[in-house]
């Protein structure tokens, strides 16, 4: 067969110019792929739960519970990886759409060059030639092939981007329930200014509605605080009982009324309407909403959630101390609300039938999500912070639909939001890094934004008392924010809540660490009252029961005090399994939920 064969016009000016792209698409590429292979085994081994030089202080911790110096060091080397660990991640997922942009780039380059051709031809000789045009095919279909080939050994090495960091509760990121659930010397002489941002007034808010909602029956504010609707309850974790309980024991049953198993494993908190306590649990595969008898523990419905439009065919991977129910429910009275960490939200009648579901996409968080519920009027409140594409949003309680939606400029948070209702009207504080910010519940105008806590994971959740928030994130500061004139009034970086919600008293501040200990600090400046250690951390948040604190440690012991700045403990009663979840009350009863029953103690 007779050939025509074309020369390439190589000293065409374009044709070396898209040769040189070509060459150097083709080297980006490759450093590319090779620095995301090194990325992922680099972060492997930098396995921030597991960590060689972490695990070997926290055993030498636990010999020597006393060493500040050591407990300092833990603290700075769990930050450390940390923070390289979600870095790689950020890495490998930009470094991929970089790969792709850069292998297109090549091949594109290389096809290109094929249209500069000599302007003549001329016929082969008498001798076979090759196909020259099915050669130049086979080098294109290479050249694609080994770019293809190249993009899925990266992606076989580099994938999954978020990886599960744990499956021994070790992860401090936990929020307790959904609620959210340290150490310089604090700020001397003072306050220390903090960075305060005051947005240009917003006119309206970004989102229209989409439809006028029908009206719904809502409870009173005087209903709610006859009941525990919520995460800490309608008073923000303080209560008065006739006859607080002060011992028990979970092993041997003394002052338990009764103890119900819970068949799937979840880290919400109960809330209680009436004579009914509801729960939410779920795993990989189900997830399910419970409400028991108040009077005997009795199980009286279980609700699958499933068959929510838009719902995600597989749940994405959380830690396994955050898991798929972390985020605590709340009711209204008339509807109970839950959500997941797939991004399913539902709402049910107090007989367990479904009133609406839908789903808000599924969350990209690299612990899972864990943010609480809260309530406005006939506004379902939800923070829904995630790496991309964050927002906040009040859902119609009727029918689940938007009333409306802000878009949020932060990463992941586990906070959950605070509800404060001022002389002024209602702000919904919200927390993340780097700021606290406040949103009208009404409509989601923007108030204000205060610049505080940026460089870590924020989990504990805003708290409000006399004129002052009080906001924390592990590893940076706790910090006091007036609620007037949004300036921080001081910050401590010593002792830092790092999961466990603080309560706020008497002008006094308590907490937990997460890596164990209490503390108390001056509400008013954040000077040290007291330090007393303990063996295992904090998740759930204190309660405050008749001028006692109650702040339940990871293994399920109460830890009861006084409400001082001397500590004076008043028990330490245990429940026999390990627990999370802020306690819930009703009459002279704390309702506890462990990893595998909840608990009524008292009478």
């Amino acid at each position: 067969m007779k050939i025509v064969e074309y020369q390439k016009d190589t000293s065409n000016f374009n044709y070396r110019v898209l040769r040189g792209v070509a060459v150097c698409s083709a080297v980006f590429c490759l450093i590319v792929a090779v620095l995301m292979v090194a990325n992922t085994v680099g972060t492997r081994k930098a396995d921030p739960i597991h960590f060689p030089a972490l695990l070997e202080a926290k055993e030498a911790l636990n010999s020597d519970r006393n060493n500040e110096a050591l407990r300092e060091e833990i603290r700075e080397l769990d930050l450390l990886t940390r923070k390289q660990f979600f870095t790689s991640q950020r890495f490998n997922r930009i470094a991929v759409f970089m790969l792709f942009g850069g292998l297109i780039v090549m091949v594109s380059s290389f096809k290109a060059m094929e249209t500069y051709k000599a302007k003549y031809f001329y016929p082969d000789g008498s001798d076979p030639k090759d196909d020259l045009i099915e050669n130049a095919a086979w080098a294109r279909k290479s050249v694609t092939a080994a770019g293809l080939v190249m993009v899925g050994f990266a992606l076989i090495l580099a994938l999954p981007w978020k990886a599960k960091l744990s499956d021994d509760g070790e992860s401090v990121a936990l929020k307790d329930g959904g609620d959210g659930g340290g150490e310089a010397t604090p700020s001397e002489g003072g306050a220390t200014p903090g960075i305060v941002t005051e947005p240009p007034p917003v006119a309206s808010p970004p989102v229209t509605e989409p439809k006028t909602f029908e009206p719904v029956e809502v409870a009173s504010r005087e209903e709610m605080l006859k009941h525990w609707p919520s995460l800490r309850g309608p008073n923000a974790g303080v209560v008065s009982m006739e006859k607080a309980p002060t011992a028990w024991n979970g092993e041997s049953g003394e002052g338990i009324v009764w103890k119900a198993e819970v068949p799937l494993t979840g880290f919400s908190s109960p809330i209680i309407w009436k004579d009914k306590v509801f729960l939410s649990g779920g795993d990989r595969e189900t997830r399910q909403v419970y409400c028991y008898s108040l009077d005997k523990g009795e199980r009286l419905w279980t609700h699958d959630v499933k068959d929510i439009p838009g719902s995600p065919s597989e749940a994405p991977k959380v830690s396994a101390d955050t898991g798929y129910a972390a985020a605590s429910m709340i009711t209204d009275g008339t509807r109970v609300f839950a959500i997941f960490s797939t991004g399913d939200i539902v709402a049910l009648d107090m007989e367990g039938k479904r009133v609406w579901g839908r789903n808000l996409g599924v969350p990209e968080n690299p612990y899972g999500h864990s943010s609480s519920l809260e309530l406005h009027e006939d506004i379902l409140l939800v923070q829904y912070d995630q790496e991309e594409h964050s927002f906040v949003a009040g859902l119609h309680i009727g029918n689940g639909e938007d009333r409306w939606r802000v878009e949020r400029k932060f990463g992941p948070s586990w906070a959950s939001p605070l509800l404060h209702r001022g002389e002024s009207g209602s702000e919904l504080i919200l927390a993340a890094d780097p700021n606290v910010v406040s949103y009208d519940p009404s409509n989601g105008k923007e108030l204000w934004s205060v610049e505080c806590l940026k460089g870590g994971e924020v989990a504990p959740s805003p708290v409000f008392a006399n004129g002052v928030f009080y906001v924390a994130c592990d590893y940076v500061c706790v910090a006091a924010i007036d609620a007037k004139s949004h300036e921080v009034l001081w910050k401590g970086e010593d002792l830092i809540p790092g999961v466990s919600t603080p309560m706020v008293t008497k002008g006094l501040l308590f907490g937990g660490l997460a890596d164990g200990s209490m503390f108390c600090l001056d509400a008013t400046s954040g000077e040290e009252k007291w330090f007393e250690d303990t063996d295992d951390g904090f998740y759930a948040s204190p309660l405050l029961i008749n001028g006692n604190v109650y702040l339940m440690d990871r293994m399920g012991k109460m830890h009861i005090f006084e409400a001082a700045s001397e500590f004076k403990s008043i028990g330490s009663p245990s429940l026999g399994e390990q627990a999370v979840c802020t306690p819930a009350v009703s009459g002279n009863s704390l309702f506890i939920r462990g990893v595998q029953h909840l608990y009524r103690i008292g009478s």
